[in-house]
């Protein structure tokens, strides 16, 4: 297995944990970052065949993902 195919599989362990631990605690924060993160590395892999390197995937993927986060927390914030 390659390096890359192992570093992806662990950054979604470790997201797939945030998100559990997240409603585990009962804590939105934390379940929507987890949830943020998943949706990131989809993204990523969804540009991948349409070219580009990694960098500019993963910064595309993480700023949606951030502006995911970003609105899921208000929307919590002012519905709670």
């Amino acid at each position: 297995m390659a390096a890359y195919t192992l570093l992806q599989l662990l950054e979604v362990l470790v997201a797939g944990a945030i998100l559990l631990f997240g409603v585990l605690a009962r804590s939105p924060a934390v379940t929507l970052l987890g949830a943020g993160l998943l949706i990131a590395k989809a993204i990523l892999n969804i540009l991948a065949p349409e070219g580009g390197s990694v960098y500019r995937r993963s910064l595309i993927g993480y700023a949606i993902a951030g502006v995911f986060w970003v609105g899921a927390i208000v929307i919590v914030h002012f519905a709670g």
